[in-house]
Protein backbone atom coordinates (compact mmCIF):
# COMPACT_ATOMS: atom_id res chain seq x y z
CA UNK A 1 0.00 0.00 0.00
CA UNK A 2 1.22 3.50 -0.75
CA UNK A 3 3.17 5.41 1.86
CA UNK A 4 0.87 8.38 2.32
CA UNK A 5 -2.25 6.27 2.71
CA UNK A 6 -0.70 4.49 5.64
CA UNK A 7 0.65 7.62 7.34
CA UNK A 8 -1.98 7.38 10.07
CA UNK A 9 -1.65 3.65 10.63
CA UNK A 10 2.14 3.69 10.50
CA UNK A 11 2.40 6.45 13.10
CA UNK A 12 -0.17 4.91 15.39
CA UNK A 13 1.06 1.42 15.35
CA UNK A 14 4.76 2.39 15.53
CA UNK A 15 4.27 3.77 18.99
CA UNK A 16 -14.77 43.60 21.39
CA UNK A 17 -16.45 46.44 19.29
CA UNK A 18 -18.27 49.04 21.50
CA UNK A 19 -19.52 51.50 18.81
CA UNK A 20 -22.57 50.27 16.89
CA UNK A 21 -24.07 51.55 13.66
CA UNK A 22 -26.00 50.32 10.64
CA UNK A 23 -24.02 47.97 8.40
CA UNK A 24 -22.94 49.34 5.04
CA UNK A 25 -21.34 46.93 2.56
CA UNK A 26 -19.01 47.94 -0.23
CA UNK A 27 -18.74 45.85 -3.38
CA UNK A 28 -15.57 44.42 -4.84
CA UNK A 29 -15.01 44.47 -8.55
CA UNK A 30 -16.81 41.68 -10.41
CA UNK A 31 -13.55 41.06 -12.28
CA UNK A 32 -11.79 40.13 -9.06
CA UNK A 33 -9.64 43.26 -9.11
CA UNK A 34 -8.37 44.23 -5.68
CA UNK A 35 -9.53 47.43 -4.03
CA UNK A 36 -6.94 50.09 -3.30
CA UNK A 37 -7.00 51.04 0.37
CA UNK A 38 -4.93 53.74 2.05
CA UNK A 39 -3.98 53.46 5.71
CA UNK A 40 -2.63 56.61 7.32
CA UNK A 41 -0.16 56.51 10.17
CA UNK A 42 -2.12 55.77 13.34
CA UNK A 43 -2.06 58.73 15.71
CA UNK A 44 -0.77 58.24 19.25
CA UNK A 45 -3.31 60.35 21.15
CA UNK A 46 -1.07 61.05 24.15
CA UNK A 47 2.25 61.07 22.28
CA UNK A 48 3.84 58.64 24.77
CA UNK A 49 6.48 56.20 23.57
CA UNK A 50 4.43 53.09 24.40
CA UNK A 51 1.41 54.47 22.60
CA UNK A 52 3.51 55.34 19.55
CA UNK A 53 4.90 51.79 19.56
CA UNK A 54 1.49 50.15 19.64
CA UNK A 55 0.06 52.56 17.06
CA UNK A 56 2.79 51.44 14.67
CA UNK A 57 2.29 47.74 15.46
CA UNK A 58 -1.48 47.89 15.01
CA UNK A 59 -1.12 49.55 11.62
CA UNK A 60 1.46 47.02 10.42
CA UNK A 61 -0.63 44.02 11.45
CA UNK A 62 -3.76 45.37 9.76
CA UNK A 63 -1.83 46.07 6.57
CA UNK A 64 -0.42 42.54 6.53
CA UNK A 65 -3.86 41.03 7.15
CA UNK A 66 -5.41 42.96 4.27
CA UNK A 67 -2.58 42.09 1.90
CA UNK A 68 -2.88 38.40 2.80
CA UNK A 69 -6.65 38.49 2.21
CA UNK A 70 -6.01 39.22 -1.48
CA UNK A 71 -8.93 41.61 -1.52
CA UNK A 72 -6.80 44.75 -1.27
CA UNK A 73 -3.78 46.64 -2.51
CA UNK A 74 -2.21 48.92 0.08
CA UNK A 75 -1.56 52.40 -1.28
CA UNK A 76 1.73 53.62 0.16
CA UNK A 77 1.76 56.33 2.81
CA UNK A 78 1.85 59.95 1.83
CA UNK A 79 4.03 62.17 4.03
CA UNK A 80 2.23 63.05 7.23
CA UNK A 81 1.48 66.76 7.42
CA UNK A 82 -0.55 67.75 10.47
CA UNK A 83 -1.37 71.08 8.87
CA UNK A 84 -3.23 69.43 6.00
CA UNK A 85 -6.97 69.17 6.40
CA UNK A 86 -8.79 65.89 5.93
CA UNK A 87 -10.15 67.21 2.64
CA UNK A 88 -6.63 67.95 1.41
CA UNK A 89 -5.39 64.52 2.48
CA UNK A 90 -8.30 62.78 0.77
CA UNK A 91 -7.47 64.66 -2.43
CA UNK A 92 -3.84 63.44 -2.20
CA UNK A 93 -4.98 59.85 -1.61
CA UNK A 94 -7.38 60.02 -4.54
CA UNK A 95 -4.58 61.12 -6.85
CA UNK A 96 -2.62 58.04 -5.73
CA UNK A 97 -5.55 55.79 -6.66
CA UNK A 98 -6.96 54.96 -3.24
CA UNK A 99 -10.70 54.33 -3.02
CA UNK A 100 -11.00 54.10 0.78
CA UNK A 101 -8.95 55.48 3.67
CA UNK A 102 -8.47 54.04 7.15
CA UNK A 103 -7.49 56.44 9.93
CA UNK A 104 -7.08 55.65 13.61
CA UNK A 105 -6.21 57.16 16.97
CA UNK A 106 -4.58 55.01 19.66
CA UNK A 107 -4.44 55.56 23.42
CA UNK A 108 -3.62 53.56 26.56
CA UNK A 109 -6.05 53.41 29.48
CA UNK A 110 -4.39 51.56 32.35
CA UNK A 111 -3.74 48.04 31.07
CA UNK A 112 -6.11 48.56 28.14
CA UNK A 113 -5.40 49.59 24.59
CA UNK A 114 -7.99 51.83 22.95
CA UNK A 115 -8.28 52.31 19.20
CA UNK A 116 -10.77 54.62 17.51
CA UNK A 117 -10.95 54.03 13.76
CA UNK A 118 -12.62 55.58 10.73
CA UNK A 119 -13.04 54.06 7.29
CA UNK A 120 -13.72 56.80 4.75
CA UNK A 121 -14.78 56.89 1.13
CA UNK A 122 -11.96 58.83 -0.54
CA UNK A 123 -14.05 60.38 -3.33
CA UNK A 124 -16.88 61.69 -1.16
CA UNK A 125 -15.18 61.95 2.23
CA UNK A 126 -18.13 60.19 3.83
CA UNK A 127 -17.64 57.82 6.76
CA UNK A 128 -18.27 54.17 5.86
CA UNK A 129 -17.93 53.00 9.43
CA UNK A 130 -16.57 54.24 12.72
CA UNK A 131 -15.55 51.93 15.53
CA UNK A 132 -13.99 52.08 18.97
CA UNK A 133 -12.09 48.99 20.15
CA UNK A 134 -10.82 48.36 23.67
CA UNK A 135 -8.87 45.34 24.85
CA UNK A 136 -6.00 44.33 27.09
CA UNK A 137 -2.65 45.52 25.78
CA UNK A 138 -1.42 41.94 25.52
CA UNK A 139 -4.26 41.30 23.03
CA UNK A 140 -3.10 43.97 20.60
CA UNK A 141 -2.71 41.45 17.77
CA UNK A 142 -6.26 40.18 18.26
CA UNK A 143 -7.52 43.78 18.19
CA UNK A 144 -5.71 44.35 14.89
CA UNK A 145 -7.16 41.16 13.40
CA UNK A 146 -10.63 42.18 14.56
CA UNK A 147 -10.36 45.44 12.61
CA UNK A 148 -9.02 43.64 9.55
CA UNK A 149 -11.90 41.19 9.60
CA UNK A 150 -14.39 44.04 9.87
CA UNK A 151 -12.90 45.75 6.82
CA UNK A 152 -13.11 42.50 4.84
CA UNK A 153 -16.73 42.10 5.95
CA UNK A 154 -17.58 45.58 4.73
CA UNK A 155 -16.27 44.74 1.28
CA UNK A 156 -17.47 41.15 0.94
CA UNK A 157 -20.31 40.62 3.40
CA UNK A 158 -18.32 37.70 4.85
CA UNK A 159 -16.16 37.54 7.95
CA UNK A 160 -12.41 37.63 7.35
CA UNK A 161 -10.02 34.95 8.55
CA UNK A 162 -7.52 37.08 10.50
CA UNK A 163 -8.75 35.78 13.86
CA UNK A 164 -8.48 32.13 12.86
CA UNK A 165 -5.83 29.76 14.19
CA UNK A 166 -4.04 26.60 13.07
CA UNK A 167 -3.38 23.55 15.23
CA UNK A 168 -0.65 21.11 14.23
CA UNK A 169 1.78 18.47 15.49
CA UNK A 170 5.47 19.08 16.12
CA UNK A 171 8.09 16.63 17.36
CA UNK A 172 10.88 19.05 18.23
CA UNK A 173 10.88 17.74 21.80
CA UNK A 174 11.33 14.17 20.48
CA UNK A 175 7.66 13.59 21.26
CA UNK A 176 4.64 14.38 19.13
CA UNK A 177 2.84 17.29 20.79
CA UNK A 178 0.04 19.63 19.71
CA UNK A 179 0.67 23.31 19.09
CA UNK A 180 -1.65 26.19 18.21
CA UNK A 181 -0.74 29.39 16.39
CA UNK A 182 -2.42 32.42 14.83
CA UNK A 183 -3.04 32.16 11.09
CA UNK A 184 -0.19 34.65 10.46
CA UNK A 185 2.42 32.65 12.39
CA UNK A 186 2.34 34.52 15.71
CA UNK A 187 1.35 33.58 19.26
CA UNK A 188 2.62 30.00 19.19
CA UNK A 189 1.39 27.97 22.15
CA UNK A 190 1.99 24.37 23.17
CA UNK A 191 -1.25 22.52 23.93
CA UNK A 192 0.05 19.17 25.16
CA UNK A 193 3.05 18.28 27.27
CA UNK A 194 2.58 14.52 27.58
CA UNK A 195 5.90 13.21 26.26
CA UNK A 196 3.72 10.85 24.25
CA UNK A 197 2.33 10.53 20.72
CA UNK A 198 -0.44 13.06 20.00
CA UNK A 199 -1.50 13.32 16.38
CA UNK A 200 -4.24 14.19 13.86
CA UNK A 201 -5.84 17.23 15.50
CA UNK A 202 -9.18 18.47 14.12
CA UNK A 203 -11.28 21.49 15.08
CA UNK A 204 -14.90 21.50 16.17
CA UNK A 205 -17.20 23.69 14.04
CA UNK A 206 -17.46 26.34 16.78
CA UNK A 207 -13.69 26.54 17.29
CA UNK A 208 -13.95 25.72 20.99
CA UNK A 209 -12.70 22.12 20.90
CA UNK A 210 -10.01 20.03 19.24
CA UNK A 211 -10.15 16.26 18.85
CA UNK A 212 -6.97 14.25 18.39
CA UNK A 213 -5.58 10.75 18.75
CA UNK A 214 -3.20 10.14 21.65
CA UNK A 215 -1.10 7.34 23.10
CA UNK A 216 -1.39 8.88 26.57
CA UNK A 217 -2.65 5.59 27.98
CA UNK A 218 -0.61 3.44 25.57
CA UNK A 219 -3.51 2.85 23.18
CA UNK A 220 -4.40 5.14 20.26
CA UNK A 221 -7.44 6.72 21.92
CA UNK A 222 -9.52 9.69 20.80
CA UNK A 223 -9.38 12.75 23.07
CA UNK A 224 -11.14 16.10 23.04
CA UNK A 225 -9.47 19.27 24.27
CA UNK A 226 -11.83 22.01 25.47
CA UNK A 227 -10.03 25.29 24.80
CA UNK A 228 -12.55 27.38 26.74
CA UNK A 229 -12.44 25.34 29.94
CA UNK A 230 -8.79 24.35 29.38
CA UNK A 231 -9.40 20.69 30.06
CA UNK A 232 -9.41 17.46 28.09
CA UNK A 233 -11.20 14.17 28.26
CA UNK A 234 -11.18 10.85 26.48
CA UNK A 235 -14.03 10.17 24.03
CA UNK A 236 -13.25 6.87 22.32
CA UNK A 237 -10.99 4.25 23.90
CA UNK A 238 -11.90 1.05 22.09
CA UNK A 239 -9.05 -1.42 21.96
CA UNK A 240 -6.99 -0.72 18.88
CA UNK A 241 -7.18 2.23 16.54
CA UNK A 242 -9.31 5.29 17.38
CA UNK A 243 -8.16 7.60 14.61
CA UNK A 244 -9.33 11.19 14.69
CA UNK A 245 -11.61 11.94 11.78
CA UNK A 246 -14.17 14.70 11.41
CA UNK A 247 -16.77 16.60 13.41
CA UNK A 248 -20.26 16.73 11.97
CA UNK A 249 -21.23 20.31 11.02
CA UNK A 250 -23.50 20.57 14.10
CA UNK A 251 -20.58 19.56 16.36
CA UNK A 252 -22.58 16.78 18.02
CA UNK A 253 -21.06 13.74 16.30
CA UNK A 254 -17.64 12.51 15.20
CA UNK A 255 -16.76 10.25 12.29
CA UNK A 256 -13.58 8.28 12.89
CA UNK A 257 -11.70 5.10 12.01
CA UNK A 258 -11.94 2.20 14.47
CA UNK A 259 -10.16 -1.13 14.14
CA UNK A 260 -12.84 -3.12 15.93
CA UNK A 261 -12.75 -5.89 13.37
CA UNK A 262 -10.09 -7.28 11.09
CA UNK A 263 -10.06 -4.11 8.99
CA UNK A 264 -10.20 -0.45 10.05
CA UNK A 265 -13.60 0.97 9.10
CA UNK A 266 -15.52 4.18 9.64
CA UNK A 267 -17.88 4.66 12.58
CA UNK A 268 -20.12 7.50 13.72
CA UNK A 269 -20.03 8.25 17.44
CA UNK A 270 -21.52 10.87 19.74
CA UNK A 271 -19.50 13.08 22.07
CA UNK A 272 -19.75 10.44 24.78
CA UNK A 273 -18.07 7.85 22.56
CA UNK A 274 -21.20 5.81 21.98
CA UNK A 275 -21.25 4.19 18.53
CA UNK A 276 -24.28 5.47 16.64
CA UNK A 277 -23.64 3.73 13.35
CA UNK A 278 -21.06 1.65 11.55
CA UNK A 279 -20.60 3.56 8.30
CA UNK A 280 -18.45 1.14 6.29
CA UNK A 281 -17.64 -2.55 6.44
CA UNK A 282 -15.83 -5.19 4.47
CA UNK A 283 -12.23 -6.20 3.84
CA UNK A 284 -11.09 -2.64 3.13
CA UNK A 285 -9.17 0.03 4.95
CA UNK A 286 -11.33 3.17 5.25
CA UNK A 287 -9.79 6.33 6.69
CA UNK A 288 -9.60 10.14 6.59
CA UNK A 289 -13.31 11.07 6.58
CA UNK A 290 -14.43 14.67 6.06
CA UNK A 291 -18.02 15.91 6.28
CA UNK A 292 -19.60 18.06 3.61
CA UNK A 293 -20.68 21.41 5.09
CA UNK A 294 -24.35 20.46 4.69
CA UNK A 295 -23.77 17.38 6.85
CA UNK A 296 -25.42 15.08 4.30
CA UNK A 297 -22.33 13.48 2.72
CA UNK A 298 -18.83 12.36 3.64
CA UNK A 299 -15.66 12.04 1.59
CA UNK A 300 -13.15 9.41 2.69
CA UNK A 301 -10.26 7.21 1.57
CA UNK A 302 -10.63 3.51 0.82
CA UNK A 303 -8.43 0.87 -0.82
CA UNK A 304 -11.41 -0.94 -2.37
CA UNK A 305 -9.84 -0.98 -5.86
CA UNK A 306 -6.50 -2.18 -4.43
CA UNK A 307 -4.99 1.25 -3.78
CA UNK A 308 -6.25 4.31 -1.85
CA UNK A 309 -8.92 6.31 -3.65
CA UNK A 310 -11.47 9.03 -2.98
CA UNK A 311 -15.01 7.95 -2.17
CA UNK A 312 -18.18 9.80 -1.23
CA UNK A 313 -21.10 8.34 0.71
CA UNK A 314 -24.33 9.59 2.24
CA UNK A 315 -24.36 10.30 5.96
CA UNK A 316 -26.39 7.13 6.52
CA UNK A 317 -23.55 5.04 5.03
CA UNK A 318 -25.26 4.38 1.71
CA UNK A 319 -24.80 5.55 -1.88
CA UNK A 320 -21.03 4.96 -1.87
CA UNK A 321 -19.37 6.07 -5.11
CA UNK A 322 -15.83 6.63 -6.25
CA UNK A 323 -14.39 9.92 -7.48
CA UNK A 324 -12.15 9.00 -10.39
CA UNK A 325 -8.51 10.02 -10.05
CA UNK A 326 -5.25 8.88 -11.62
CA UNK A 327 -3.14 8.09 -8.56
CA UNK A 328 -3.03 7.04 -4.91
CA UNK A 329 -4.99 9.49 -2.76
CA UNK A 330 -5.09 10.56 0.88
CA UNK A 331 -6.28 13.28 3.30
CA UNK A 332 -9.38 14.69 1.59
CA UNK A 333 -10.93 17.83 3.04
CA UNK A 334 -14.32 19.18 1.95
CA UNK A 335 -14.38 22.93 1.30
CA UNK A 336 -16.50 25.22 3.51
CA UNK A 337 -18.47 26.27 0.42
CA UNK A 338 -19.21 22.63 -0.43
CA UNK A 339 -18.11 22.72 -4.07
CA UNK A 340 -14.54 21.40 -3.83
CA UNK A 341 -12.43 18.74 -2.16
CA UNK A 342 -8.71 19.26 -1.61
CA UNK A 343 -6.62 16.11 -1.26
CA UNK A 344 -3.18 14.56 -1.64
CA UNK A 345 -2.31 12.34 -4.58
CA UNK A 346 0.74 10.53 -5.87
CA UNK A 347 0.92 9.50 -9.49
CA UNK A 348 3.15 6.55 -10.38
CA UNK A 349 6.47 6.96 -8.53
CA UNK A 350 6.29 10.73 -8.22
CA UNK A 351 5.99 12.94 -5.18
CA UNK A 352 2.91 13.54 -3.11
CA UNK A 353 1.19 16.73 -4.29
CA UNK A 354 -1.99 18.63 -3.51
CA UNK A 355 -4.97 18.61 -5.85
CA UNK A 356 -8.45 20.10 -5.90
CA UNK A 357 -11.46 18.16 -7.13
CA UNK A 358 -14.20 20.49 -8.38
CA UNK A 359 -17.46 18.64 -7.70
CA UNK A 360 -19.75 20.40 -10.22
CA UNK A 361 -17.36 19.75 -13.14
CA UNK A 362 -15.35 16.70 -11.90
CA UNK A 363 -12.25 18.67 -12.93
CA UNK A 364 -9.02 17.99 -11.01
CA UNK A 365 -6.46 20.79 -10.62
CA UNK A 366 -2.91 20.28 -9.39
CA UNK A 367 -1.83 22.86 -6.79
CA UNK A 368 1.79 21.93 -6.01
CA UNK A 369 4.62 20.72 -8.19
CA UNK A 370 7.86 21.45 -6.39
CA UNK A 371 9.53 18.01 -6.45
CA UNK A 372 8.91 17.47 -2.75
CA UNK A 373 6.09 15.94 -0.73
CA UNK A 374 3.01 18.04 0.03
CA UNK A 375 0.36 16.45 2.23
CA UNK A 376 -2.51 16.80 4.73
CA UNK A 377 -4.32 19.91 3.42
CA UNK A 378 -7.17 21.63 5.24
CA UNK A 379 -9.18 24.70 4.26
CA UNK A 380 -9.24 28.20 5.67
CA UNK A 381 -12.68 29.11 7.05
CA UNK A 382 -13.48 31.20 3.95
CA UNK A 383 -12.45 28.43 1.53
CA UNK A 384 -9.88 30.63 -0.25
CA UNK A 385 -6.66 29.19 1.22
CA UNK A 386 -5.27 25.88 2.46
CA UNK A 387 -2.69 24.96 5.06
CA UNK A 388 -0.62 21.83 4.54
CA UNK A 389 2.54 19.88 5.32
CA UNK A 390 5.54 20.07 2.99
CA UNK A 391 9.20 19.10 3.13
CA UNK A 392 10.15 21.57 0.42
CA UNK A 393 12.78 23.05 2.78
CA UNK A 394 14.31 19.66 3.47
CA UNK A 395 12.28 18.95 6.60
CA UNK A 396 8.57 18.74 7.31
CA UNK A 397 6.97 22.12 8.00
CA UNK A 398 3.57 23.82 7.81
CA UNK A 399 2.72 26.09 4.88
CA UNK A 400 -0.19 28.20 3.66
CA UNK A 401 -1.15 29.01 0.08
CA UNK A 402 -4.05 30.35 -1.96
CA UNK A 403 -6.39 27.80 -3.49
CA UNK A 404 -4.97 28.53 -6.96
CA UNK A 405 -1.59 27.25 -5.75
CA UNK A 406 0.06 30.67 -5.51
CA UNK A 407 1.50 32.63 -2.61
CA UNK A 408 3.06 29.72 -0.71
CA UNK A 409 4.53 30.82 2.62
CA UNK A 410 5.88 29.01 5.66
CA UNK A 411 3.70 29.37 8.73
CA UNK A 412 6.44 29.29 11.40
CA UNK A 413 10.06 28.24 11.88
CA UNK A 414 10.40 25.52 14.51
CA UNK A 415 12.91 22.83 15.48
CA UNK A 416 11.87 19.33 14.45
CA UNK A 417 9.21 18.15 12.03
CA UNK A 418 5.72 19.68 11.93
CA UNK A 419 2.74 18.07 10.20
CA UNK A 420 -1.03 17.42 10.01
CA UNK A 421 -2.26 21.02 10.36
CA UNK A 422 -5.93 21.85 10.86
CA UNK A 423 -7.32 25.36 10.23
CA UNK A 424 -9.88 26.61 12.71
CA UNK A 425 -13.20 28.26 12.05
CA UNK A 426 -12.89 32.04 12.30
CA UNK A 427 -13.41 34.06 15.50
CA UNK A 428 -11.26 31.65 17.54
CA UNK A 429 -9.81 33.12 20.73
Amino acid sequence: MKKIFFFVLAVLFSAVAVYAQVDVYLSLSATGKRSDIAIEYFVAADGKDDTVKYAKLLKEIIENDLIFSRYFNIVQDIPKNTENTLKERLFSWEKKGASVLLTASVSIDGDKLVLESNLLDVASGETIWKRKYKNEILNYRYMSHEISDEIVRKFTGETGIARSKIVFVNEGTRFKELYIIDYDGYNLRKLTKDNKINILPKWSPDGKQIIYTSYLYNNPDLFVLDLVKNRRSIISKYQGLNASGSFSPDGKKILLTLSRGRYPNLYLINMSGEILRRMTEGSYIDTSPSFAPNGQEVVFISDRPGYPQLYIMSVDGGNIRRLTTSGSCDSPSWSPRGDKIVFTMRQSKGNYDLYVYDLPTAKITKLTNNHRNNENPTWSPDGRFVTFYSNISGKGEIYIMAIDGSGIRKLVELPGTSYTPSWSPTLTR
